[in-house]
């Protein structure tokens, strides 16, 4: 186990003692460099169990923490991205991360942000800001598919009780489906917005 992986589990493990605030700096670390795989959902989970009162403020807090560990990451890949992302992909999959990005925009983000699994979440962020992605867009994907996540698992831990990410898990084709419609719904408003604003100009 890497040193960068024990310090992940050191923090989730102090932050359950935090309440609302340990979420914020979770997931705040989680999107910046120490990778804790759905470390912010067991929080999550946990909370709403135990103190379902400040559930949502936690979850609240976990997309804030989320979005600016995420415009850390993005910033730091315009200097040094580029060795980063070698680290983690072939060349092939550089270029063809590079196309997805231009091809899809700020729309690529929402699948690895969104559905509740140790999905390639950094490769993408790192390729948002290596290849200049729009900050306002970057931030409005990221954002929004951590409302949709953090909440939906609050939620379905105050109905369902310590069975709620067996239940989502069971049910992945439900989350699936909406990330589809999610990033279709993204997309129309971001291309609709562009129309719009270019008109104005």
């Amino acid at each position: 186990m890497s040193w960068v992986r024990q310090l992940g589990e050191w923090i989730a493990g102090a932050a359950a003692f935090v309440g609302p605030g340990g979420v914020f700096f979770v997931a705040l670390a989680d999107s910046a460099f120490v990778p804790m795989p759905q470390g912010v959902d067991a929080l999550l989970l946990a909370q709403a169990i135990a103190r379902p009162d400040i559930a949502y403020l936690a979850a609240g807090l976990g997309t804030v923490g989320s979005t600016l560990g995420s415009v850390v990451l993005y910033f730091l890949s315009r200097r040094a991205g580029h060795a980063m992302l070698r680290r983690r992909l072939t060349p092939q999959g550089i270029r063809h991360l590079a196309e997805l990005v231009d091809r899809w925009g700020a729309a690529l983000l929402i699948p690895v942000t969104l559905i509740p699994l140790p999905l390639p979440m950094k490769p993408v962020v790192l390729a948002a800001g290596i290849f200049q992605m729009p900050l306002p867009s970057f931030c409005a994907a990221i954002a929004l598919s951590r409302v949709a996540r953090y909440f939906g698992v609050v939620y379905l831990a105050m109905r369902f009780g310590d069975r709620a990410m067996e239940l989502a898990l069971e049910h992945l084709h439900l989350a699936v489906g909406g990330c589809v419609l999610f990033v279709a719904a993204f997309v129309a408003v971001h291309r609709l917005s562009s129309r719009w604003l270019n008109r104005e100009a």
